[in-house]
């Protein structure tokens, strides 16, 4: 697993406690990567949900991309065009929809 170093962000509060975090442009390479937030850096203390899509690049041996999370660490998974583990990760860049409190 590869750490992912904390891509240009924005933030987007909604009424209430919610906020919508893009994070854009990650640059994957592994078959599964991680990226840590924090609250000083990207002002969420509490993941609620994560949608992750390709940007580009994608192809069959860089398919779709899973997105996990726990606390406040997401783990990406990619994978080819058969499911198995994605084997190429260059020129593939990712985004990240992140809500949370």
């Amino acid at each position: 697993m590869a750490a992912i170093t904390n891509p240009g962000t924005s933030v987007t509060e909604f009424s209430g406690e919610y906020k919508l975090l893009s994070l854009n442009s990650l640059s994957l390479s592994s078959a599964s990567d991680a990226l840590t937030l924090s609250y000083a850096d990207n002002k969420i203390s509490e993941i609620q949900n994560v949608v992750a899509c390709i940007q580009g690049g994608a192809d069959g041996d860089f398919a779709t991309v899973v997105p996990t999370f726990s606390g406040l660490v997401i783990t990406i998974t990619s994978k080819n065009a058969t499911g198995a583990a994605a084997t190429t990760f260059d020129d593939h860049a990712v985004n990240l929809i992140v809500v949370g409190k």
